[in-house]
């Protein structure tokens, strides 16, 4: 996070910074001086309270609501950071192949697999691989009769 936050402020015009950094601090500000408020003025408290009476359930869905949100977008944004970093690793990787491949090129043998028969678990099973091997053995050299 702290190297997408650096690659984020290395290529931001210095106009644009000192407008964040007025916007958080004028944020905190505001935050703090509605709390103080807040704390020490009881006509403030009494229409709050009028005013979100009945409506928490709501206003805590909304709240919830925003924080998924906010972070499914940050999530987002941080695989869309992820994905572009993989491309480019893998154009990195085609550019290796590519001058790897340069040179000539030789076949790679492919492996041969020998193809076995299962051996029989059972009694009934050796018995008919026995009958098979002797059919096999025998039943060329004799004739078919009618």
């Amino acid at each position: 996070m702290v190297r997408a936050f650096g690659r984020f402020l290395k290529g931001t015009p210095g106009f644009v910074k000192v407008i964040l950094l007025v916007q958080a601090v004028v944020i905190v500000g505001l935050s703090a001086w509605m709390y103080n408020e807040y704390a020490n003025n009881q006509y403030l408290q009494t229409y709050l309270i009028s005013l979100f009476q009945g409506k928490g359930s709501i206003i805590a869905f909304l709240g919830l609501g925003g924080l998924l949100i906010t972070a499914l977008c940050g999530i987002l944004l941080k695989a869309g950071n992820i994905l572009g970093e993989i491309e480019h690793l893998s154009e990195e990787a085609t550019d290796r192949m590519d001058a790897r491949k340069s040179g000539p090129e030789m076949p790679t043998p492919m492996p041969v697999l020998k193809i076995a028969e299962a051996e029989p678990v059972d009694e009934v099973g050796r018995l008919h691989r026995s009958l098979r091997r002797w059919n096999e053995q025998h039943g060329k050299n004799r004739k078919a009769t009618p």
